[in-house]
């Protein structure tokens, strides 16, 4: 924001190139992707080509978010599956030993109150971290887009020599 939009709003585009080409990626590719159209070195129009690099980098900031999400809501089940295989484990040993009693069950009560504790456990952090990066996601592709637009409408209201709006 500090770089680009300067150049563009003076209307230096070569300018505004090296500074979109300073950025970090894949940001420098949504800006180097519309001024080189605007400048002509590519053909195309500046917005589809900015509106595409821009798609790119949201489906990048969100790959692999489905993964945290997917773990935040499979983990209580897994605890719940250990729950349940330790108490099974508590009754298999009942039905070997033909007596009930702490000193027979414990061993699988305590492996069931392990995978439960280890399941929820996971549950919690994964869903905590999705949300605080769907979060920032959601913030880093809003402020994008806004870079965007603002940048399309510097470029959009260039006249070339003829007096005719580029990238249009």
């Amino acid at each position: 924001e500090a770089l680009v939009l300067p150049a563009l709003q003076r209307g230096d585009l070569e300018e505004a190139q090296r500074q979109a080409e300073a950025l970090p990626a894949p940001v420098r590719d949504v800006f180097t992707a519309g001024i080189v159209r605007a400048r002509g070195a590519k053909a195309g129009p500046p917005r589809a080509a900015m509106v595409r690099a821009q798609r790119r980098v949201a489906a990048q900031l969100k790959a692999m978010l489905w993964m945290l999400g997917t773990s935040g809501a499979l983990m209580p089940f897994v605890g719940l599956l250990g729950t349940v295989l330790g108490v099974m484990g508590s009754f298999q040993a009942i039905g070997e030993t033909g007596a009930g009693g702490f000193q027979v069950v414990s061993t699988g009560i305590s492996a069931a109150l392990i995978a439960t504790a280890i399941g929820l456990f996971v549950a919690l952090e994964a869903i905590v971290f999705f949300n605080i990066l769907q979060n920032l996601a959601v913030g880093v592709l809003r402020d994008l887009g806004l870079l965007v637009d603002e940048s399309l409408e510097l470029l959009e209201s260039r006249t070339d020599h003829a007096g005719n709006a580029t990238g249009k």
